[in-house]
């Protein structure tokens, strides 16, 4: 089993500090293989003891084997790079085959009968995924669109129990959204999650949870890239699917 897997399969079992060192690794995977027991325990703000004792509860015997299939999964990589397309192109169709298994009722009954729609996003790539959102539904859905830590302070205090608040970003883990997630649910305002596949806060804290499947390709041994295009996958295929329920609804008024 990847270190991917383990941490999924492990994470509803970690407390806070565990949970604190899983969010940590997901993005250093790369310092992990190159630091000390005693430098990545300081990177985490955590002690050995618990940095070890979490490797153990992913079964593994201690950092050592952590840090050293981490290396492997990392050299496998870069070993791949020549089926990126391949790769990339899987995930595509995998995440066509999600979506249309996914019931949307829930989401489209919520967006049907809301007064407004925010759709925000917590970077640039989202930010960008929200601009095209709101133009793809226009003919459809009049939507708002905000990005930025200001505006999402705005959003916490415009929006009502009436609107919908559609929540962009990619690990669901940024301390802006959480803030902005926990202000909605407190203030029962419905709010969607739109996060990459995987166990995550933000999607924990909404009422709807839609899911992109982003995987980092490895460029080199330093660097990956991040795919974008299964967020503006998400967005038409949601746009096409709620013609589909409008006029299901129509039909059924007559």
């Amino acid at each position: 089993m990847r270190i991917d897997e383990r941490l999924n399969k492990y994470y509803e079992e970690f407390g806070e500090n565990e949970k604190q060192i899983c969010h940590y690794l997901k993005g250093h995977y790369g310092d992990c293989c190159k630091k000390t027991l005693e430098e990545f325990a300081a990177d985490c703000h955590v002690s050995k003891t618990l940095l070890v004792r979490f490797a153990k509860k992913l079964g593994l015997s201690g950092y050592r084997e952590l840090k050293a299939r981490i290396k492997l999964e990392q050299q496998e990589k870069l070993g791949d790079r020549d089926h990126m397309v391949q790769t990339m192109t899987d995930s595509y169709h995998k995440m066509m085959d999600d979506l249309m298994k996914k019931d949307l009722s829930g989401f489209f009954d919520k967006l049907y009968g809301a007064r407004r729609v925010f759709v925000y996003g917590s970077g640039s790539s989202q930010a960008r995924a929200c601009g095209e959102m709101k133009r793809i539904f226009l003919p459809v859905k009049e939507m708002i669109s905000l990005h930025g830590h200001d505006l999402s302070e705005v959003l916490e205090q415009r929006a009502s129990p009436e609107d919908l608040v559609i929540i962009i970003s990619l690990s669901g883990e940024s301390e802006a959204v959480l803030k902005l997630a926990r202000v909605l649910r407190a203030r029962h305002v419905p709010a969607v999650s739109v996060t990459r596949l995987e166990s995550n806060t933000l999607a924990s804290l909404c009422g709807e949870n839609l899911y992109i499947h982003s995987l980092h390709l490895p460029v080199n041994a330093r660097l990956d890239y991040q795919m974008t295009t299964p967020y503006f996958i998400l967005i038409e295929y949601l746009y096409l699917s709620y013609r589909n329920y409008i006029s299901r609804q129509e039909t059924g008024r007559m």
